[in-house]
């Protein structure tokens, strides 16, 4: 089983505080059958600016840690990006991790009260 969507990462958001919590996570999510987990800390939402490099670095120490301790899971790369108007402008500058290898599939965040106004033509730009 895979888990698209998890704040796994220590201490980088409002998911695991610490690497022990990591772990715990981890531990946890492999005794519910997950194999691997898309590691998806909030990006750009006014609270967290998670960016692409530290993200990338973050999920190699802790797969490296998950080997050390030999916990059989896989963890990917991702982000939960905030849709911003900006948001086009920041995949071409290649500050966005998307959900696969083939930089199709973004994990979006919209705010909590509202949908934008623009998020339609956001949303048609980015399947051209």
């Amino acid at each position: 089983m895979i888990d698209l969507h998890c704040h796994i990462l220590p201490g980088i958001d409002d998911g695991a505080e610490n690497l022990e919590a990591s772990i715990a996570m981890a531990e946890k999510a492999i005794q519910q059958g997950i194999t691997h987990i898309l590691c998806t800390p909030h990006h750009n939402n006014g609270k967290y600016s998670n960016e692409k490099s530290q993200v990338i670095s973050l999920v190699a120490s802790l797969q490296a840690e998950l080997e050390k301790r030999q916990l059989p899971l896989t963890l990917l790369e991702g982000q939960e990006v905030r849709i911003t108007g900006t948001l086009i402008e920041d995949i071409h500058r290649d500050e966005i991790l998307f959900t696969d290898l083939d930089d199709t599939y973004l994990l979006i965040e919209f705010p909590t009260l509202e949908v934008p106004l623009y998020a339609e033509r956001l949303f048609l730009a980015l399947c051209q």
